[in-house]
């Protein structure tokens, strides 16, 4: 009995621990105004990654980035086919229509192709800055998630300024919130 009440306070104790304050790193590239970015999409291809592109496509927009949204640019001329079949019945007391319609859009999309060899036509676009964003759930004890922010210039690939931010989180938290706490954080910690 006692032991079980033991166990039983020590369990309770040990999920009112206070978690770590996050861990921020900034790096600073050198000094050159970065106005219109254009942000490279996530690899993990998840909405939890759409998620975050879109947060931090908002929050750069709010800090004053033209933010080009690479999925509505096509790479090469794309090709848009719309077929329109109508059919009549005749063979009734009524003659009845109908139609239908269908549009196929083909070709590559901007985001689709390597953004370093388009540099030229990202120059022409205005573009002079990519954003990446990367996140990762670390294993370990206590679980913590990082999420990287990072600005390079277009001409050059040089670093205009990056952050990283690791927090720690609960194994009871979703993985998306994770990633948006993660991001929100590397934000904050991000230069102005």
């Amino acid at each position: 009995m006692r032991r079980a009440a033991l166990l039983a306070t020590l369990a309770t104790a040990a999920c009112g621990v206070e978690k770590m304050p996050p861990i921020v790193m900034q790096r600073q590239g050198a000094a050159a105004a970065v106005k219109r970015v254009a942000i490279l999409p996530a690899e993990c291809g998840t909405t939890v990654c759409k998620g975050v592109d879109a947060l931090v496509a908002a929050d750069l927009a709010f800090r004053g980035y033209d933010v080009v949204d690479l999925d509505r640019l096509a790479a090469i001329e794309r090709r848009r086919t719309e077929v329109q079949v109508s059919v009549q019945d005749t063979s009734g007391p009524a003659m009845t229509t109908t139609s239908t319609r269908t549009v196929t859009v083909t070709g590559a999309m901007l985001s689709d192709v390597d953004v370093w060899s388009l540099r030229a036509e990202l120059a022409a676009m205005g573009v002079d800055g990519l954003v990446r964003v990367r996140t990762a759930e670390l294993e370990g004890w206590p679980e913590r998630v990082e999420a990287m922010v990072r600005v390079t210039r277009t001409a050059d690939a040089s670093l205009v300024w990056s952050t990283l931010c690791e927090i720690e989180v609960s194994v009871l938290d979703l993985a998306n919130e994770n990633a948006e706490r993660a991001v929100r954080c590397a934000l904050a910690g991000a230069a102005r």
